[in-house]
C-alpha cells in the first residue's frame, strides 16, 4: 500500500472541513449520489440522502475537531479507483454537552469522475473500546 497522493489528501481534508463546519452541502459534493455506506450510528445507508439524514445529521452537530490521521493513511490505486484506509479522531459531545474523545477507523472507496474524486463507499467505525473490554484482543 502507498501513501496518499496530493489529490486524495485534498479530498480527506475537504471532508474533514465539511464535518467540522457542519457543511452538509460541501460534504455531499464529495460523494456519488449512489454511495453505499456503513456508519458509526447508521447501520447502512443506500444513497447519499440516507447517509446525510441517518448518519451525518446525527453525528456532525455533536462532533468537534474531526480530523483524519494523514500519517497513518494508506491507499491502493487501481483503474480510476482508490481504496483509502485511515484512522480518524474527534471530540464528541454528550447530550449535556460534555466532551469525550472519539477515535476510529475508516475505509473509503473513491472513484475519479471527470473533475474530481467521489466517494462510492465509506465505512466508518469506532476503534475498539479498551484493554479492559473482554472482547478486546491485544495484537489481534
Amino acid at each position: 500500500m502507498d501513501l496518499p497522493s496530493e489529490d486524495i489528501t485534498h479530498w480527506l481534508r475537504s471532508f474533514s472541513t465539511a464535518v467540522r463546519d457542519q457543511d452538509f452541502k460541501a460534504g455531499k459534493l464529495l460523494f456519488d449520489g449512489r454511495v453505499v455506506s456503513f456508519g458509526t450510528v447508521c447501520v447502512r445507508a443506500e444513497n447519499l440522502d440516507e447517509l446525510e439524514s441517518h448518519q451525518w445529521r446525527s453525528v456532525w452537530p455533536n462532533t468537534r475537531d474531526f480530523e483524519f490521521d494523514y500519517t497513518a493513511t494508506r491507499v491502493l490505486v487501481e483503474a480510476g479507483q482508490t481504496v483509502v484506509l485511515t484512522h480518524w479522531s474527534s471530540t464528541g459531545l454528550t447530550g449535556d454537552d460534555q466532551p469525550f474523545q472519539r477515535r476510529g477507523r475508516a475505509t473509503l472507496v473513491l472513484r475519479k469522475d471527470a473533475s474530481q474524486w467521489k466517494a462510492i463507499h465509506t465505512h466508518f467505525s469506532i476503534e475498539p473500546m479498551s484493554k479492559h473490554d473482554p472482547l478486546f484482543r491485544q495484537g489481534a
